[in-house]
């Protein structure tokens, strides 16, 4: 073999090495290219897990902030069951209806107004709410005084001197508060004289969905309240006298 293609050789081992050093170079490029790719992506993606771990975070806070509201107002749903049920079995009974809606002390009355107001004291079957309007009509005009409870019940003076005494908190929360001339020991007095009709006639009229007010409401079953415990104390004061 002689120098010329010898070097002819030379140049095309050259020329191969350079064709596959360009390509390496152009594979390099590519491979770091999508290194950069990938580690844009990777940022891009621990962001994101970042994001949710903390909406995992929250979310399970909000939860945990939930199941207690849930597991109240589950409570809540099983109790106002159990006291329709109680109620429908006992509406033939005054003397259970009137035991049933005297174990609700004064404090729950005021605090679950509207559960008392949608109870079936104030609504009955045949009654639907179209009719509300009208029966709030028929009672805006209802009202009793002073002088009809003393005619209607003699010693209402000595009553109402009990009931202060008895139910002293209840009298200092509305002792500054007058509806038509009655304070909430008196509208008690007059329930014990007129029974369940005036208390159903009151709450017709001073029903916060039918024109009446809130605080008026809750006057008015407060004094329920008072006037069904003290019935029901003197119930059984007379029956332990009786047994004596």
């Amino acid at each position: 073999m002689d120098i010329n293609e010898t070097m002819a050789q030379i140049k095309s081992q050259i020329e191969q090495i350079e064709r596959n050093e360009q390509e390496n170079q152009r594979e390099q490029a590519e491979v770091t290219e999508l290194i950069l790719n990938l580690e844009t992506e990777l940022k891009q993606l621990q962001r994101r897990r970042n994001e949710l771990d903390e909406e995992a975070l929250k979310l399970y806070t909000q939860a945990e902030e939930l199941r207690p509201k849930l597991n109240k107002l589950e409570r809540i749903s099983n109790l106002s069951k159990d006291f329709l049920e109680l109620h429908h079995e006992c509406q033939d009974n005054h003397d259970l209806l009137s035991t049933l809606y005297s174990s609700i002390s004064a404090e729950s009355v005021e605090d679950t107004n509207q559960a008392l107001l949608n109870s079936p004291l104030f609504k009955q079957t045949s009654t639907e709410p179209a009719q509300w309007k009208t029966l709030a009509q028929d009672y805006s005009q209802y009202t009793i005084t002073i002088d009809e409870i003393k005619q209607a019940l003699p010693n209402a003076e000595k009553v109402y001197q009990k009931l202060v005494a008895n139910y002293l908190e209840e009298y200092k929360t509305y002792q500054n508060y007058i509806v038509d001339g009655l304070d909430v020991i008196w509208y008690a007095v007059a329930f014990i004289a007129f029974g369940r009709p005036s208390y159903r006639k009151m709450g017709f009229k001073y029903h916060p969905d039918l024109d009446g007010s809130e605080r008026a409401m809750q006057l008015v079953n407060t004094a329920w309240s008072v006037s069904q415990r003290h019935l029901k104390n003197s119930t059984e004061s007379n029956n332990t006298m009786n047994s004596l």
